[in-house]
């Protein structure tokens, strides 16, 4: 992540091969875009999109790749970079990511239960292509594509793993997800100042609005946001979603 700017990062979550959202992260509540995922990442990157979340949706559930072949395809049409999460649980399941091209894994659950997990791939790829998950349901961690939930609270997790050296975290508030409502703003923040990492915002992005203000908390460690349906349905442009994050002065 370029630390001097704070980046929108666009949304692409597969399932079944097709470009979806979610409600809350929840799989009976499922919105088609786009049969093409290679067309929409494509146009992603002719609006001036720098980096593409694209989320494994069928690999979250199933705890392994599944749509590989499909992302392997997106990074030969693009020459932006691409983040990956969903299934992502062991080191042969980040090499075969990483072999179709894609610049930096997000790890959910595996960096929550496999204790070494997480070492072993800083070691193996380094910080800068490994970040973790931190997927936030009534303020606890949720686990295996968002279907199980945990006792663990994201502030303890993430202090434990900036430990370990991990420098960088998605942060979603499940329950914000995919409604266009708002990020839990106040949530992100009492986590960015209580670890000293950085954070990407994801969950309710939804206008220019969030993002200004999302930016404007760089200065404790808010360094990008990722938007969804707000795209998809309309209610925001990648353009001007851009437009809102370069608009705020830099805090660096």
């Amino acid at each position: 992540m370029d630390q001097t700017d704070f980046v929108v990062i666009p949304a692409i979550d597969l399932l079944r091969g097709q470009v979806v959202r979610l409600r809350q992260g929840r799989y009976d509540q499922v919105t088609v875009y786009s049969d093409d995922p290679v067309a929409v990442a494509v146009s992603f990157e002719q609006q001036g999109a720098r980096w593409i979340h694209i989320v494994d949706l069928d690999g979250a559930r199933q705890g392994r790749p599944v749509h590989t072949q499909v992302i392997a395809r997106i990074c030969s049409q693009v020459s932006c970079r691409l983040q990956v999460g969903g299934g992502l649980r062991d080191l042969q399941a980040l090499e075969l990511v990483f072999a179709a091209g894609v610049a930096r894994c997000i790890l959910g659950t595996g960096a929550l239960t496999n204790n070494t997990l997480v070492q072993e791939a800083l070691r193996r790829f380094g910080s800068d292509k490994v970040a973790v998950a931190l997927d936030v349901r009534d303020k606890r961690l949720a686990l295996e594509g968002w279907v199980g939930q945990s006792d663990w609270t994201p502030d303890a997790v993430a202090r434990r793993l900036t430990a370990e050296g991990v420098t960088l975290f998605l942060y979603t508030d499940i329950l914000r997800d995919g409604t266009l409502t708002a990020p839990n703003f106040q949530g992100l923040e009492e986590l960015a100042r209580s670890v000293d990492g950085s954070f990407i915002c994801a969950g309710g992005v939804s206008t220019t609005d969030h993002i200004a203000r999302l930016a404007r908390m760089k200065s404790f460690g808010v360094v990008g946001c990722i938007v969804g349906r707000a795209l998809y349905e309309g209610h925001l442009s990648l353009t001007e979603a851009l437009a809102a994050a370069e608009s705020e002065p830099s805090c660096y």
